[in-house]
């Protein structure tokens, strides 16, 4: 009796260790590059400046946003939740922002004039009102980047104001603390 007791605690020792395995992880894709193009500054880049800009005047983008981060590691059905965290540092006038996918990095030097097209499907959407951080529910984001990006390619979050907002970030050439962080959860 005794011996199977002790192959029935062994066994359920193992069963637990598997199934802790199995459990989800948390993924943090490294944010490389972030920068912005301005509608009025056609030729000039923003890839060292210490925010990036999103707006919109009449409905129409002005500025637009491009975070670029690290090759997707995970296939689409692999990932089960993600989310965007950005800081907020002024908001000139509050406003809707919508995430979208440029499935390559966007490099520091883009500028208006040669920015790059980006995937026309709205991918998630925030109100932003106040400054402080901001959560973004990500997760159709992060599948459709890891369906176009399945070999490993690093992908760009682009950021486009709606409306009438201008809203700036804070960007990696600030405080490491307010650094965008781009997380998802996988098995």
């Amino acid at each position: 009796m005794r011996y199977y007791a002790i192959r029935a605690i062994i066994a359920l020792a193992c069963i637990f260790l598997l199934a802790s395995c199995a459990g989800a992880v948390k993924v943090t894709s490294a944010l490389h590059i972030d920068t912005y193009t301005d509608a009025e500054n056609e030729d000039q880049s923003f890839g060292e400046e210490s925010a990036v800009w999103v707006s919109s005047h009449m409905g129409e983008p002005v500025r637009i946003a491009y975070l670029s981060f690290a090759g997707m590691t995970k296939l689409p059905e692999q990932i089960s939740s993600a989310n965007l965290k950005i800081y907020v540092k002024g908001v000139e006038r509050p406003g809707k922002v919508t995430l979208y996918l440029y499935d390559n990095a966007a490099m520091n030097t883009v500028t208006w004039a040669d920015q790059p097209e980006y995937d026309s499907q709205a991918l998630g959407s925030i109100e932003i009102q106040e400054t402080g951080w901001q959560t973004w529910d990500a997760t159709d984001f992060v599948k459709k980047a890891a369906v176009e990006c399945s070999e490993g390619c690093p992908f760009s979050v682009v950021l486009v104001a709606d409306e009438d907002a201008s809203i700036s970030f804070a960007s990696q050439e600030g405080s490491e603390e307010e650094k965008a962080v781009l997380q998802y959860e996988a098995f």
